[in-house]
């Protein structure tokens, strides 16, 4: 029992369609977590000028270690933001495994 080539050009679309919304959702996400990395860079900034303007050594201890948080989370963000989103295979390995799968779909249940 084969598919037909109308159902493995449908499946095929979809598989189009999912991988462009999941491309987008990528997009998105690196958007959203620069718009962060971008806020933590002004509370920085806020904090600096709050250290600068301060005398009290506890005040400056405390912004001091605000201001290292405030680092280390975008460095954290940073490194979100450049992982590899890339697909771990191909939409042409996808294919074939569609391919594979709609020819003989008993074999890879068991």
């Amino acid at each position: 029992m084969s598919p037909t080539e109308d159902v493995l050009s449908v499946a095929m679309s979809m598989l189009v369609d999912a991988s462009g919304q999941s491309d987008q959702h990528a997009k998105q996400a690196k958007t959203a977590l620069k718009r962060q990395i971008t806020e933590l860079d002004n509370q920085q900034d806020a904090m600096v000028e709050r250290l600068v303007k301060t005398s009290n050594p506890k005040a400056i201890a405390a912004l001091e270690t605000k201001i290292a948080k405030l680092d280390e989370d975008k460095l954290r963000l940073g490194d979100q933001v450049t992982q590899n989103t890339k697909p771990k295979a191909s939409m042409d390995q996808i294919f074939e495994l569609l391919r594979e799968f709609s020819a003989k779909p008993l074999e890879y249940i068991r």
